[in-house]
Order: C-alpha cells, then structure tokens, then sequence
C-alpha cells in the first residue's frame, strides 16, 4: 500500500504544472506589445501577499528601460532621456541605460550642432567628443573626428583652433582604434602647412602627428 501511494504520489507531482496569475501573465503580454502603462496597470493589481509580487515589482521597474530604448529607435531623444533617467541604480538594465542615455545625449547635442552659431559650436563639440570617449564607440569616434574637421574649417581664432585641435588629441590619446587615428593623422597630414603656420598650434599638430605615426607603426 505504502508503495502504490508513493507511485501515485510521485505521478500526482509529475503532473503539476507552474502556477500561473493572470494579471502577471497580461502584464507580460502588454510590456512586449510596448503597452507600458498598461502592463503597469496589471502588475500593480498584484498584492504583496501573491508569490508574482516580486516579479510585479521588478517588470515595473524595467518599464522606463523599455519605454527609453523604444523612444530612442525611434528618434525621440528628449523622451528616451526622460524614461531612461528612471532607471533606478539596483536596475539589472542600469548600465545598459547609462549606455542609452549617452547615445542619447549625444543625438540631441548633435541636432543642436545643426542649428548652431560660431559662439556654441566649440562647447558642443567639447560635449560630443567627451561622451565618444567615455563610450568607447568606434562609430561615435569616427564621428567625432569628423565633427573637429567641422570645427577647424569654420574656426574663427587662432585660439580656438588650438582648443580643438587639443581636442582631437584627447581623442586620438584616450583610443587605440586604428582607424580613428589612421583618419586624425591623414587630416593633419592633408593640411599640415595650414596649422604649421600658426605658432600657438603647431607645437600640438607635431606632437599628435609623432604620437600618431609612433601607434600606427
């Protein structure tokens, strides 16, 4: 008797399923279907008392994630920087929104750079160039260097000229992609007379060129 029962009890555990909520299991269904308030809604109507509850807690706390990374594939920068922002810092998706957050910073101050005058475009370059280089990203480095060639064609002082070319030194000095030095060396190079000739930059343009030419070698 007591063998048939544990066969039957072992086929009653083999039988069980996962228990479900369905208020978890609509949330779910509304946060992939990008309906965040909604999926909110359903999560909220979780009691503490429920075993779901921590998992409630911790899908809302991934809305403003979803709702940033959504916002910013779709070219909505200020709304991607808003939810992204919400992202508390114990969040699993933090450092991934930080990342976002950046990107995101950098779009609206290049849309800014779009519009600018003569008085802005250095500081926005200077914010630019700094989130390349605490991203790392070899696209956003590129660019960056890109955007210093910007710069130096409509400089309107020699000082200023210098600041961005210290600038493109930051740039080639913090990274070790080949290709964003190999691009800054072949800008000096191309017009090397142009900044040979300016006293307060040329001592700059050498040292970057022989730092450039000694990590391409």
């Amino acid at each position: 008797i007591l063998i048939s029962a544990g066969v039957a009890g072992c086929s009653w555990f083999g039988g069980s399923s996962e228990p479900t909520n369905g208020s978890f299991e609509a949330g779910k269904k509304a946060l992939s279907e990008g309906k965040y308030e909604v999926a909110k809604s359903f999560f909220r109507e979780i009691t503490p008392s429920s075993p779901f509850y921590p998992q409630a807690v911790w899908m809302i706390q991934k809305v403003p994630f979803k709702k940033g990374v959504a916002a910013f594939e779709q070219k909505k920068y200020q709304l991607a920087f808003v939810d992204l922002s919400k992202v508390p810092l114990h969040s699993p998706d933090y450092a991934e929104a930080q990342r976002y957050l950046n990107l995101a910073n950098y779009n609206m101050l290049n849309e800014q750079f779009q519009q600018s005058t003569d008085k802005d475009r250095f500081i926005l370059i200077q914010e630019m160039v700094n989130i390349s280089n605490d991203l790392g990203d070899t696209k956003l480095l590129l660019e960056s260097v890109e955007l210093i060639k910007t710069g130096l064609e409509k400089s309107s002082s020699t000082k200023q000229t210098r600041d961005l070319i210290k600038l493109l030194g930051s740039v080639v000095a913090l990274n070790k992609e080949p290709e964003v030095h190999q691009k800054a060396l072949n800008y000096l190079l191309t017009n090397f007379e142009q900044f040979y000739d300016q006293t307060l930059v040329r001592p700059h343009v050498l040292q970057i060129i022989g730092n450039l030419k000694m990590e391409l070698m």
